[in-house]
């Protein structure tokens, strides 16, 4: 069953190891505060309304109300077993409640470099899907060394939130659930806008890259023999639309609800798309956004792969920034592409299940929602543009010599 709160602990390990002696989020004094939000707001105003924003700002500064009002905010810092007073409130104004699809707005990728050694695409999807099990491995073991800058820890919450997690749909506000690691050991593969479960382990031994690769090929086979409405395009909608049609989705059958379990509960998704990008804008729009459907936009990680094997990464945004999933994709690149990865024996084992399809139940109501996201993803898509410009007369180190 998921949870709002992580399932992992955060007691043991390397990965946790500082995380009681980091400091806690300070609560400016009025005084701080104030001024600050004067600046802010000044670019904005006209001269009489600043006139008349900073008068009403002196007067708060100065009453009882203002004075209340910070001793509330200290007194909740320093409440027993509150790490951060504002985490709650930030998580929910800049993520959970934000209401606008969340791609293209707050998702973000990552494009790979191309592997030399596996040119076929479920070659190289396997050998990701092995070096980012070999991390999830560290993290869920707390064996990854903390991030530091320098010599300065830095917070390593947010790993809970990496692997088994996903962000679900609600009104007014989403929810972000984690899944117990060791009792979900399966990954979730998208092809042709269809979704596979596909677990990892088999009579308690990982799968190794040769038998993932033959997986994955069953899975392609099967998912371009035929066709599925394309469910996957409603995670790409406003939130409110989203959420009501994810209520939709799990009471059109109880089979819903289940396939919807399976896949949230899966430690990453695997993207398996069957375009050819070349050009660098082709393959940013593909990890950017893609075709709306072969995705599930609510996983905190999907790992995208062509049918020329280009790759890519795209990360959803509410439970982690950048810095814990960059260096996961830094440690994949690193492991695949310097051929560092433990592929396992190039055995197959007989006996391998055949990765289970997960059908939803789709009554003419489901369909007509997806048809409407589906427009609203297209018109939203072709709203926006995407330029790359790869300048080389100079680079970073000569800018800083400026």
């Amino acid at each position: 069953m998921p949870s709002s709160q992580p399932q992992k602990s955060t007691s043991v390990g390397k990965l946790f190891e500082f995380q009681s002696q980091l400091p806690k989020l300070p609560v400016p004094a009025l005084s701080e505060t104030l001024p600050k939000y004067l600046s802010t707001v000044e670019p904005l105003l006209s001269k009489d309304e600043f006139a008349q924003t900073k008068n009403l700002v002196e007067k708060f500064g100065q009453s009882s109300q203002g004075q209340e009002l910070q001793r509330r905010l200290e007194a909740r810092a320093a409440e027993p077993g509150r790490a951060n007073w504002l985490e709650e409130w930030w998580n929910d104004l800049s993520y959970m409640g934000y209401r606008d699809p969340v791609t293209p707005y707050v998702s973000y990728f990552y494009t790979y470099k191309d592997d030399k050694l596996r040119r076929k695409p479920t070659q190289r999807a396997a050998a990701i899907v092995r070096a980012a099990w070999a991390f999830r491995a560290q993290v869920a073991s707390g064996e990854l060394a903390p991030e530091m800058a320098r010599t300065t820890p830095l917070c390593s919450y947010s790993y809970n939130y990496m692997f088994n997690a996903t962000r679900i749909p609600k009104r007014p506000s989403d929810i972000e659930a984690t899944y117990d690691l060791g009792a979900n050991q399966h990954i979730t593969v998208a092809r042709n806008n269809q979704f596979f479960t596909l677990e990892l382990v088999h009579d308690g031994q990982l799968l190794s890259a040769a038998e993932i690769e033959s997986q994955l090929d069953r899975i392609v086979e099967r998912a371009d023999s035929t066709a599925a409405v394309p469910v996957g395009v409603l995670t790409s909608d406003n939130r409110d639309l989203w959420a009501d049609n994810y209520e939709l989705l799990a009471q059109a059958s109880p089979q819903n609800a289940q396939t919807l379990e399976k896949l949230q509960s899966s430690a990453f998704l695997l993207c398996l798309d069957d375009t050819k990008p070349v050009t660098r804008e082709e393959c940013h729009r593909t990890y950017w956004h893609g075709n709306g459907s072969n995705r599930w936009f609510d996983k905190s990680l999907q790992f995208i792969v062509c049918d020329n094997a280009k790759a890519g990464f795209l990360g959803e945004h509410s439970s982690m920034d950048g810095t814990p999933t960059c260096r996961l994709n830094d440690y994949v690149l690193d492991q695949t592409l310097n051929n560092k990865v433990d592929l396992g024996s190039t055995n197959v084992r007989a006996d391998l299940s055949e990765p289970e399809a997960l059908r939803f139940v789709t009554p003419p109501t489901v369909v007509r929602a997806i048809e409407q996201a589906a427009g609203r993803f297209s018109k939203v898509i072709g709203q926006h543009q995407l330029r790359v410009l790869q300048y080389e007369a100079f680079g970073k180190d000569e800018i800083k010599k400026l």
